[in-house]
This record gives C-alpha cells, structure tokens and sequence, in this order.
C-alpha cells in the first residue's frame, strides 16, 4: 500500500499510468477512488495520476488535532515532494477545490494547470459556520460519519446517478467507507475548512484556470462557484447540466470532457 509520512503521520496516495502528471483531490468525507471515473480517462490520455487520501479520509491516518485546508494543502505539497514531482496539474472538488486554490497561491511553481470544481473561494461565513457545527455535532454522535453520510447522498449527487445500479454500488461501498472513519477525525478537518478564505487573493492566480460547477449542486450553487471564475483572471468557468455536488460521478461523462480538452490546452 503506497504510503508517506509527514510529521509522523501516514498518508496513502495511488500513482497510475505514464505521462504528464495530474494530481486529483477529493472531497470532504471521501478517498482517491472516487474519482475512479476519470482515472481511466486520464491514464489512456496519456497521463499519470496522483490519488492522494486526505489527512483523516480513506487509508490515511486520522486528522488528531484541528486541521486547517493549509496544513493538508503542506500534506500534498510533501507528496509530490515525496514523489519528486516538480510541477503538476491539479484538479479538487469541494474541500479539494480549496486545497488547489491554496496550493496555486501559495506554491505557484508546483502547478501547472488549475481546476477548481463544485468549490468555492471562502468558507467562513455564518451560515456555513451554522453548517459545520452540524456537522460536528453529528460526527460526534456513535455511528456519526454513516449517519452524516446518509444524510447529505440526495443532495451530493443528482437523482439519475442515485437510482441507477452504479449509484447503488457506490452508496454500499461509500456506506463501509463511511462506517470506516472516525467521527473526530472528521470533525477536525470540518472545523479547520472554517478558516478558509481566498476570496481576497484570487486576482493573484496567474495558471490557466477551469471553474468547475453543477447546475443542480445546493451545496456549493453555481455563484458560489462562479465568484472563483469571477475572481481569477481569464479563467474558463462551465456548468454541467443535471449535475449535483460531486460533478465528477453523476456526470462523469461531460466532467472529463471538460477536463481532458482543458488539460491539452
């Protein structure tokens, strides 16, 4: 199992195919393999692609203390350190979105192209600070992260995806994954993501820049998600029609043609 330790934790990652490097980043309460609909895509396009598992999601080790989207942007920082990759693509969706919005500012010759998907460009307004703290208090409950889980599935993706047999599978295994993690170790990360805000700093991302959103996201709407296109200049920003929160599965399809013709430019 592909592994590196940063400050005494072990983080796990996936590296598959040849090429060009493209670093995926998942989303809160989820792991590598749910972008497991554009790996293929990515590999037979001639790239390799980096699965890194989040501080406190999937194989990594637990979040232990508050942990902050900067500390698990340094998290990938060391990974492709790690890896000995100087500069890679980079595309995150939600919680993901944020960290490659932090890694483009704060380590801008690491990156190479930008994809910012379902995300937004601060996460410290009141009412998603009412949001986060219901989070935590669910994940804090025994049994906390599958009820949380089952409670966000209708709104993360859209309802075709949902009823369909693969939407099914992945429920039961995101069910398992869910039952998998730790309540507090999520609950660290959710407080961290509250000091998150870019907003302010976006003119200073000089990468070419695809914004990402889904026409039937409720969680991160599209102008919420449109402020980050807005915010950095010449970005490319799209709407993929009947997607939900996480684009990237309930319309994988339109996702990675969006993402691969971004990606040869």
């Amino acid at each position: 199992m592909p592994h590196f330790e940063r400050d005494g934790r072990r983080l796990h990652y996936e590296l598959l195919g040849r090429g060009d490097p493209v670093m995926l980043i998942h989303g809160f309460t989820n792991a590598g393999w749910s972008w497991m609909n554009q790996v293929a895509a990515l590999v037979f396009a001639g790239y390799s692609v980096i699965l890194p598992d989040l501080r406190g999601h999937g194989l990594s080790d637990p979040a232990t203390d508050v942990t902050t989207v900067d500390d698990l942007t340094r998290d990938v920082i060391g990974l492709l350190d790690h890896l000995g990759i100087a500069r890679v693509s980079v595309c995150g969706l939600s919680l993901g979105g944020m960290i490659a919005l932090t890694l483009a500012l704060e380590r801008p010759e690491r990156v190479d192209r930008l994809v910012v998907a379902n995300s937004r460009a601060a996460f410290n307004d009141p009412a998603t600070a009412d949001l986060v703290a219901g989070w935590v208090a669910t994940f804090h409950r025994p049994g906390g992260p599958l009820q949380r889980f089952q409670a966000t599935w209708p709104v993360m993706l859209n309802a075709p995806y949902r009823e369909s047999s693969a939407g099914r599978a992945t429920y039961a295994t995101w069910c398992r994954l869910a039952e998998r993690h730790s309540g507090s170790s999520l609950a660290n990360v959710a407080l961290g993501m509250r000091a998150f805000d870019v907003a302010g700093r976006l003119q200073g991302i000089g990468h070419p820049t695809l914004v990402i959103a889904g026409e039937k996201d409720t969680l991160f709407p599209p102008a919420v998600a449109r402020e980050v296109g807005d915010g950095v200049a010449d970005a490319r920003f799209t709407i993929i029609p009947g997607a939900a929160h996480i684009s990237s599965l309930d319309s994988a399809e339109a996702f990675n043609a969006c993402l691969l013709a971004f990606l040869a430019g």
